[in-house]
């Protein structure tokens, strides 16, 4: 990844996609690309402009936020993708983290805390508060799963990789785990890559609910 990270809006709402374009590209290190009014010309486009970070809006007319965004990481599985809500269930957050976001972000958040939240995902970490972050937890257990498949993949942690399980359930950012579990950064950047690949998660957030699914996390 360059140091200039590619940022796309979707927002059905031209005039705020267009604000916030205008916004943001004025930011160091942030190149804006043209922005999508639905989730089928967000998942042309992303395919067309391979953006680093996309600003979802939760609420899309047809295809949701959250399908869009299962739609655009089953091709573009590197993209991190930011939900920007103006305040929904927790369904519809459940849906949207299961669907692989990296994070949400309230619409009337500051400009500031938008371009860091893009910096932040960017570099793999996880933007969601520590007491929604338990909600979801909570609301996840309540979901029917398919235990019998997932319990296979989650016997394959070792040790270390279930202590960097538990620090990212803590919303911990990689350089706190790192140093809580004594090793570098790098080091744990590779743990917490192992645990994505071995749930079968596209971020952070998904990993961990998946895990509570699971019973792992208690």
């Amino acid at each position: 990844m360059s140091d200039v990270l590619r940022v796309m809006v979707v927002d059905d709402h031209a005039a705020f996609a267009e604000s916030l374009r205008e916004v943001l590209g004025r930011k160091v290190g942030l190149e804006l690309t043209p922005s999508a009014g639905t989730g089928e010309e967000a998942v042309r486009l992303a395919d067309d402009l391979q953006p680093d970070v996309i600003l979802m809006d939760q609420r899309l007319p047809g295809t949701s936020g959250a399908q869009t965004t299962a739609k655009i990481l089953a091709r573009q599985p590197g993209t991190k993708i930011v939900m920007l809500t103006g305040g929904g269930t927790d369904d519809e957050m459940l849906d949207a983290v299961e669907a692989g976001v990296s994070g949400y972000l309230m619409k009337t958040a500051r400009v500031a805390e938008i371009a860091d939240a893009i910096h932040r995902v960017a570099a793999g970490e996880m933007l969601i508060p520590a007491a929604t972050l338990s909600a979801l937890l909570r609301r996840a257990r309540e979901r029917a799963v398919d235990r019998t498949a997932r319990s296979k993949r989650a016997g394959s942690l070792t040790p270390r990789e279930l202590d960097v399980l538990r620090a990212m359930a803590a919303a911990k950012e990689t350089a706190v785990l790192a140093a809580d579990l004594g090793i570098s950064t790098n080091t744990a950047r590779g743990y917490v890559q192992t645990v994505l690949e071995k749930l079968q998660a596209h971020s952070r957030l998904e990993a961990v609910l998946r895990a509570q699914e699971l019973g792992i996390l208690g």
